[in-house]
């Protein structure tokens, strides 16, 4: 058995608050989609593109972040 670290802890004890921050971004993501059917030009699809793009970082980073606490949880 590990011993986690202070920060460690602090993940697992905020892994709901990271869970729902993950759905919260994912359908901002998915909102993005339907914008970009009504998009005006191509300069307002890559804004839209974009806004996506860093939407899309940011899930998966929180994914990782989450898959980590999982595991952590199983090790504890």
């Amino acid at each position: 058995m590990r011993t986690l670290t202070d920060e460690q802890k602090l993940d697992i004890e905020n892994k709901e608050k990271y869970e729902a921050l993950k759905e919260k971004l994912l359908k901002e993501y998915k909102s993005y989609a339907e914008n970009l059917e009504y998009a005006d030009d191509e300069f307002e699809e890559d804004i839209i593109n974009q806004k996506r793009e860093k939407l899309a970082a940011q899930i998966k980073d929180l994914g990782a972040r989450i898959r980590g606490i999982e595991s952590l949880e199983t090790q504890a």
